[in-house]
């Protein structure tokens, strides 16, 4: 997520949810965590992905599905926060981390802070990290334009702002700089790439011809994330590629670690070249000693400290070999940034293509991949004239299991109003993807022809999303309770339909 973004956005958020208690916690996937806030309109969710390139944060009306039993480091969340109100927030925006101030704060016993970090991920803490929130210091304008890896020295200068800011006329470039010093930003840009991937929002245009524009922060992180996190969430249902996302995750992380150690090796190997310093200033005094294994010397700068020595070589052959040895390590060092950078890169990319959903390229019949969640299920499956999967249930065992299994609260629904038929499913890949008329309609249909009204000319059927649609105690099993009709819908009921549409 880009800084300047984050910035906006978590100042939106302490507005937004200040005073709101935190009523449950889940983790509806490795990595991903879910706060039930209270919430006057409904319940809303906060959303949260820690990943550097990827990472999410959103308010949503839709919570994902949730694993049959929680983690252990869920029930610890819960026991320690569930029920606490939000306050103030500490924002350490350059570092894509923020503190929520949490109640009773007063109680030493109770942790003090709710602490969200993109590249750490969640954590409840009595005290913030030292440094945190610290001031940021800003390159110059010029130096942006010049220095092409300025962003490892000033992380907020992103290559996609440097990008930016270079296409930029001088004038509205050193505006744009100003604006994202003073924390300024009253627009906000949702674009693809050319893949058609989403690329994260930021508060500059990227003047492309598929970019929408937002005027809160909030609502744009919102149509970010569910346009990721829920596609992604599904696919991941799949214990496969779940499987391979989590075994990829430690072997990177392994492979990271020992780099680290490596590094640390080198750094204590670098650091005994003042070592070598001392005992090079008072070689006069010590290169006759023979046999042994410490001396104490006295360096220029640093002042009395003693040297461990190989007994079997001279102490001038001890500082050789020392000199020799921290030289080596000054080369393994730009060995091993090359490396750190290669396994970053390889890492990002792994993230990049297990935390985000396939281009969203539009929609063919014969495109369509038909997860392997469904081979075990007797249904029949359609594709819509736009480009939509459809599930049908073929009997009452079906129908509960479509419902049940392979449908997310935000689907659709359809069920031909007064007497008996089949489940139809209408799957969506994200809460905010609109739906054509016409689709709708070739999904009610597909309703009624598995229906008492199969023969009649047509038929009325009606739609609601799947969380307003529910399984009760005692009913017979495909048999559900709506609590929400959506819509109602007088279909013609086409036998010619079924072939047309039918997934071979």
């Amino acid at each position: 997520m880009d800084a300047h973004f984050f910035r906006a956005l978590t100042v939106e958020l302490e507005e937004n949810l200040r005073g709101r208690r935190v009523e449950k916690i889940f983790s509806p996937a490795d990595g991903v965590w879910t706060f039930a806030l209270q919430s006057k309109g409904g319940k809303e969710f906060l959303l949260f992905r820690p990943a550097k390139s990827v990472g999410l944060l959103f308010l949503s009306r839709v919570k994902p599905l949730n694993p049959p039993s929680p983690t252990s480091q869920v029930m610890w969340l819960r026991k320690r926060l569930g029920g606490r109100r939000l306050f103030e927030t500490h924002h350490d925006w350059i570092n894509l981390r923020v503190a929520f101030t949490l109640s009773p704060f007063i109680q030493p016993e109770k942790y003090r802070y709710l602490l969200l970090d993109m590249k750490n991920g969640v954590s409840l803490i009595h005290d913030l990290p030292e440094g945190f929130a610290a001031t940021v210091s800003w390159p110059a304008y010029d130096e942006i334009k010049q220095d092409s890896d300025v962003w490892r020295s000033y992380p907020q200068i992103s290559p996609p702002l440097r990008k930016t800011l270079a296409a930029l006329p001088r004038e509205q470039g050193l505006q744009l700089l100003y604006d994202l010093k003073g924390g300024i930003a009253d627009s906000f840009y949702l674009s693809k790439d050319k893949t058609g991937e989403f690329l994260p929002p930021r508060v500059w245009a990227s003047n492309t011809k598929q970019e929408s524009i937002f005027t809160s922060a909030v609502e744009a992180s919102a149509a970010y994330g569910e346009k990721i996190l829920f596609p992604v969430m599904e696919r991941l249902e799949n214990a496969e590629q779940r499987s391979t996302l989590k075994s990829g995750k430690k072997k990177f992380k392994k492979v990271l670690k020992r780099i680290e150690e490596e590094e640390e090796r080198l750094r204590a190997l670098q650091a005994r070249k003042i070592e070598a310093e001392a005992l090079q200033a008072e070689m006069y005094r010590i290169k006759d000693l023979r046999e042994v294994d410490c001396v104490t010397v006295n360096h220029p700068e640093h002042g009395e400290m003693d040297v461990k020595l190989d007994p079997a070589l001279t102490p001038t052959e001890n500082m050789q070999r020392i000199f020799k040895f921290a030289a080596k390590a000054q080369r393994g060092f730009k060995h091993m940034e090359r490396r750190r950078k290669e396994v970053e890169t390889e890492h990002d990319s792994f993230i990049q293509s297990n935390l985000m959903p396939t281009a969203d390229q539009s929609p063919e019949k014969g495109n369509i991949q038909i997860p392997s969640k469904y081979k075990n299920i007797a249904a029949a499956l359609f594709v819509s004239s736009d480009g939509f999967l459809m599930i049908r249930g073929k009997n009452s065992k079906a129908n509960h299991e479509i419902l049940s299994k392979v449908s997310s609260v935000f689907d659709y629904w359809f069920h031909v109003q007064g007497g008996p038929g089949s489940h139809v499913i209408l799957k969506r890949d994200h809460p905010g993807q609109e739906v054509p008329e016409k689709t709708f309609h070739e999904a009610a249909a597909l309703a009624a022809l598995k229906s008492y009204r199969a023969n009649d000319s047509k038929a009325d059927v009606m739609c609601a999303l799947v969380k307003d649609v529910r399984k009760v105690k005692g009913y017979a099993l495909g048999q559900v309770a709506v609590d929400n009709v959506l819509r109602n819908l007088h279909v013609n009921v086409d036998p010619l339909l079924e072939a047309e549409l039918v997934r071979k």
